[in-house]
């Protein structure tokens, strides 16, 4: 290291209480999901996957990053309304997650996909049931 450059020491933060037993790393599936903030976030979730042509297309790691961007989106919205209503509210913040948002949505994808769906012949082909011989 050059003369001039000052060390750098790693140290942990004097007031981070550091937790008792084992940590549970909580997920969605934790969450109350009657708060307005739960659904809101549940609900671009469901938009984002179909947007990208369904939950089914999509890769594990994709999935992920649905979430991290819905949440992102929700976080956005929430700082938003707040600033409408005149609230104060961290403009660095604000600006922070709108560049997060918008690297997630880039990274999963910001057009939407086509679904495949089956012909009406082929829809109407497999519904048909031949009805069973009554003895």
């Amino acid at each position: 290291m050059p003369p001039d450059t000052p060390e750098v020491t790693a140290e942990k933060a004097p007031d981070a209480a550091k937790p008792a037993g084992k940590v549970r790393l909580l997920s969605l599936d934790d969450v109350d999901g009657r708060t307005v903030a739960y659904r809101r976030c549940v609900d671009l979730i469901s938009h984002i996957e179909r947007d990208l042509g369904g939950v089914r297309q999509l890769s594990t790691a994709q999935q992920q990053l649905v979430r991290h961007a819905a949440l992102t989106a929700a976080m956005l919205e929430d700082l938003g309304s707040r600033w409408l209503a005149g609230q104060p509210i961290d403009p660095s913040m604000y600006a922070t997650l709108v560049n997060a948002a918008r690297r997630g949505f880039e990274a999963i994808g910001l057009a939407r996909v086509p679904r495949e769906v089956d012909t009406l012949s082929s829809y109407v082909a497999g519904k048909s049931v031949t009805p069973e011989p009554r003895p």
